[in-house]
């Protein structure tokens, strides 16, 4: 009677498995969820375009890079001063289909190196269906060391990834 009920469990326990296995392996055809999700990962090569929020005045335009990595965190590298801005770290997060909200954060230098605050950048991002392009915008704002909001200012950015 034990042996029977034994071989009893052992069965439905490989049916189970075998179930488990069909159902991943279906999950695994249709692309898992975090596939869509992670296809920002990567470097991007991007272009940025710097704006008065109220007037739409162009400020600057500088080049970049933007790094996302795998659990939602990055860099930003732009091509400026390394003397008057530091790193950008960063953080993203997928928010539905092609799109993404990024934050990053530097901290900012006057021309003798003393640090005069940081800003935040809040950006949201859109990746093509392809993965190779996206764009982005977002605000700026600017803080002094204490801080104290100083100003803003509105950044927009196409990129393409970096291969």
């Amino acid at each position: 009677m034990k042996n029977e009920n034994l071989k009893g469990i052992v069965r439905a326990t490989l049916m189970l498995l075998i179930a488990m296995i069909m159902v991943q392996g279906a999950v695994y055809a249709q692309g898992s969820p975090n596939a869509r999700q992670n296809r920002i990962v990567g470097v991007w090569d991007v272009q940025v375009t710097n704006t008065n929020c109220d007037t739409g005045a162009t400020l600057s335009t500088f080049r970049g890079l933007h790094k996302y990595e795998l659990g939602g965190t990055g860099q930003v590298v732009p091509a400026t001063n390394p003397t008057r801005l530091s790193a950008h770290m960063s953080v993203w997060n997928w928010v539905h289909g092609n799109d993404y909200k990024m934050t990053f954060k530097m901290f900012r230098f006057d021309a003798a190196g003393n640090n005069i605050g940081w800003i935040v950048v809040r950006n949201d991002v859109s990746i093509n269906e392809d993965a190779t392009e996206y764009t982005g915008s977002g605000r700026a704002e600017i803080f002094d060391v204490n801080g104290n909001n100083v100003g803003s200012s509105c950044p927009s950015f196409t990129g393409t990834r970096f291969q």
